[in-house]
């Protein structure tokens, strides 16, 4: 595996809450609420909204706000480009691992 492979990596990735975060929405078979991703993950909710902010500030991700009767409610889901870019992401780990093994 040629090593620029993986330094051309989205460095969002890098982290392992956003890493989470991504694996967890793209796992998802519909856009998750914030409680449910605090739940999941197990974050604190200034944490979560920062990672938040950068996966959608990147495109990664998107955000839905509205109000549920008269209580808001932020909704999340990958992007396709998100799905892509963790795809790609974890198939370049997968491939250097294989190499690694070898």
């Amino acid at each position: 595996m040629d090593p620029k492979n993986f330094l051309s990596l989205d460095s969002l990735l890098t982290d392992r809450v956003r890493l989470a975060i991504m694996a967890t929405l793209c796992a998802a078979e519909e856009p998750l609420d914030f409680a449910s991703l605090l739940d999941n993950l197990e974050l604190s909710k200034g944490n979560l909204s920062s990672h938040m902010r950068k996966l959608d500030d990147a495109g990664l991700v998107s955000i839905k706000k509205e109000f549920v009767g008269r209580k808001p409610k932020t909704t999340y889901c990958a992007t396709e480009a998100g799905r892509a870019e963790l795809k790609r992401y974890l198939d370049v780990l997968s491939n250097l691992i294989k190499e690694t093994r070898q």
